[in-house]
């Protein structure tokens, strides 16, 4: 018999599965239990709903980037800008190579009306996210690379700068015209450089020093919405 963790990620695993098949509105929750091979009890007993699936499978993916790094952050021969810049590059990656599968997994928060369940998957991210933060924060301080004065606050400013751009991902999963979709881009990519402005004056940094904008991942998610890139 599975462990209850076991048949959890199981659950998980035929959600993301189907939603990248089927998509996430044609997908239902007859349809994942059915490809488990679960019961409806056993089902609603680890969620109560697809959205929280969603949520799960946010917090599952950023534990998942989170693992990708630890080899990184565990370096003691790295400072810890080293480890700060490795960290938000792994992000930028993992976005990158898992476009299609992110698009079909979580396009659902962000529609417009989605607000509470975009809400909840950012909570369940930040958990994860906000203490490794900390932790690189902490380190800098102590070694002088970073000049804050409170590293835990520093770490929750930042990861709500970094999920502020809803309206902005709202409008690109929306829009279907290519010159609408490339100027929503680079409002994008502006805001990104910007906010890595803000992070270096929080972290007391050079400007410049932090890289927030990705154009390689906005292509990469042009790709996964059937858009043409964006013009470089």
């Amino acid at each position: 018999m599975k462990s209850a963790p076991a048949r959890r990620d199981e659950i998980l695993d035929a959600a993301q599965r189907l939603f990248a098949r089927n998509g996430y509105d044609s997908t239902s929750v007859s349809q994942i239990i059915a490809d488990v091979g679960v019961s409806k009890g056993a089902f609603y007993h680890h969620f109560e709903s697809k959205e929280d699936l969603v949520e799960a499978l946010a917090c599952r993916y950023a534990r998942q980037t989170a693992a990708l790094t630890e080899a990184e952050l565990s370096d003691p021969t790295l400072d810890a800008f080293s480890k700060l810049a490795g960290f938000l590059g792994t992000m930028r990656r993992h976005k990158t190579e898992t476009a299609a599968e992110l698009r079909a997994t979580f396009e659902p928060m962000f529609r417009a009306e989605n607000l509470q369940l975009f809400e909840r998957t950012q909570r369940a991210v930040t958990e994860v996210v906000r203490p490794i933060l900390t932790r690189i924060i902490v380190e800098g301080v102590a070694e002088q690379t970073f000049d804050t004065p409170d590293p835990e606050s520093a770490a929750e400013t930042i990861m709500h700068l970094m999920t502020s751009n809803r309206e902005l991902i709202v409008e690109l999963y929306q829009t279907r015209d290519r010159l609408h979709f490339e100027r929503l881009s680079q409002r994008l990519l502006d805001k990104m450089e910007y906010l890595g402005t803000v992070i270096d004056r929080i972290l007391g940094l050079p400007e410049g020093s932090i890289e927030l904008a990705d154009r390689t991942a906005l292509d990469a998610l042009a790709c996964a919405l059937d858009r043409p890139p964006t013009a470089a």
